[in-house]
């Protein structure tokens, strides 16, 4: 198998990463390529990296079971999770977590041992000419607090001599990829995405990694925190443009990715509350741009020389549908509007006492209340929740109107539909299982998705023409 090695560098690489596998569900294609995720991020106990872990294991559970054929295994899926996505442990059965060697209570003065240098040495006027009182303060568990001063100094360590990255060097072959996701105006994101990939390009007697081809998203601000004085905080939101310009400075004579993609807001539209430990922020629009980035990259060929893109939205209004989005998204919105379309089956169907699919195909009660529809459920819980948070954040990715399952013609903002309401898809899902005389499996699991995904498409392949 091809993989694309995805390192998720801090929180915007969490986040981002969260919206990749959400796309992936909803049926956007790697283009053959299994996602292989990779979190850098010090936070011991961030709330949100324990989220992306339960959601990657949740999107691979249903994916093993989307292929499983006894004692065999069938071919991806068209249409939802299509492909694959394998941990970077799960290479080669390593167990540490990427951020253990670093994640610790431990100060940056103890880390890089300050207090082993004598009074009068001269190193002591170096240390505060690079780092502050509070940097020297800092423990490394709540990561780098916008410094990426800090940051170069501790993720170098966190990558060279780690049994997560000798893995990726061992496992990554000819025809893989990589692809690094960071923000620009952070601590970790800034550090890490220059020193990652350096490190990756130097990889001593090593062509295939060296020679990787390599693509970026580096995500400017896009994002506001409140007043830090009331939080007590160290990160001031007030400098996230400062920082971004020295940070672009640097970039421009140092990274040398294949294809570098920037994405960011002309404003901070939303506010956060500034903290530090928590971080309890709702997806997105900008992540959701830069994740759409990675499938981008995965249709290009490398290119003759380093390649910078970005994208724009057709109008600059608050909330966002089909038409104000502009061409460049009709996929996206396609993939959102089928995977919401599946949640209305999956809700709906279980409930449908005549629906011939039972006796044809065995979805009756013993089906729904399997294991392997209780994880889709499960999933899709999870997706109805990111999915809600894009349509009321600032600025809201908004393209759908989909509470109602009995006026579903409107079901895409400014787009009609021409199923009225679920019995279309429902009548869909019947003339796919007819049409289907495969003798190659009996999951019933894959047939679902499969049918489910014939019937929704059936409606909604129109958006991409």
């Amino acid at each position: 198998m091809k993989k694309v090695f995805v390192f998720c560098v801090g929180g915007t690489g969490i986040r981002v990463m969260k919206s990749i596998t959400m796309l992936m569900a909803g049926g956007m294609s790697t283009n053959g390529y299994t996602v292989v995720p990779v979190i850098l991020d010090p936070h011991l106990d961030l709330e949100e990296k324990k989220n992306l872990h339960s959601l990657l294991e949740a999107y691979e559970e249903i994916y093993k079971r989307s292929i499983n054929n006894g004692n065999s295994t069938l071919n991806s899926l068209n249409g939802f999770f299509n492909s694959e996505i394998c941990t970077i442990n799960k290479l080669n059965g390593i167990s540490n977590d990427t951020q253990q060697n670093v994640g610790s209570q431990e100060k940056f003065r103890s880390y890089i041992n300050v207090a082993n240098l004598d009074a009068d040495n001269i190193n002591n006027y170096l240390v505060d000419t690079l780092f502050s009182t509070n940097n020297l303060n800092n423990a490394l568990s709540v990561g780098f607090k916008g410094n990426p001063n800090v940051g170069t100094v501790v993720l170098g360590d966190m990558v060279e001599g780690s049994d997560w990255f000798k893995s990726f060097k061992q496992q990554c072959e000819k025809d893989d990829r990589v692809f690094i996701i960071s923000s620009i105006f952070g601590g970790t994101g800034a550090s890490g995405y220059p020193l990652l990939e350096k490190k990756i390009r130097l990889a001593q007697n090593l062509p295939t990694v060296s020679n990787v081809m390599m693509g970026a998203v580096t995500v400017l601000p896009y994002y506001g925190l409140k007043d830090p004085t009331l939080s007590n905080s160290d990160i001031d939101s007030a400098n996230f443009y400062t920082k971004t310009k020295s940070a672009l400075a640097y970039y421009q004579g140092s990274v040398r990715s294949d294809y570098l993609y920037y994405v960011g807001e002309k404003s901070l539209k939303q506010v956060y509350e500034n903290d530090e430990k928590k971080q309890d922020d709702k997806a997105n629009f900008i992540e959701l741009v830069a994740a759409s980035a990675l499938f981008d990259y995965l249709k290009r060929e490398r290119p003759d020389r380093q390649q910078f893109l970005t994208r724009a939205i057709e109008n600059d209004v608050e909330s966002l549908d089909l038409l104000s989005l502009g061409n460049g998204y009709k996929d996206v919105v396609k993939s959102v509007a089928d995977y919401m379309l599946l949640k209305a089956l999956i809700e709906t169907l279980p409930k449908e006492r005549f629906f011939p699919l039972e006796t044809n195909r065995g979805f009756n009660n013993d089906f729904y209340k399997d294991v392997s529809f209780q994880s889709l459920v499960k999933f899709t819980e999870m997706y109805y929740k990111w999915y809600g948070e894009l349509a009321q954040n600032k600025r809201a990715f908004a393209p759908l109107n989909y509470d109602d399952y009995n006026q579903m013609s409107g079901w895409i903002k400014r787009y009609d539909l021409e199923a009225k309401d679920y019995s279309y898809y429902e009548l869909q899902m019947i003339k796919a299982s007819n049409e289907d005389k495969s003798k190659e499996h009996s999951n019933k699991f894959r047939f679902f998705l499969q049918f489910a995904y014939e019937a929704i498409n059936h409606y909604t392949q129109k958006i991409n023409r």
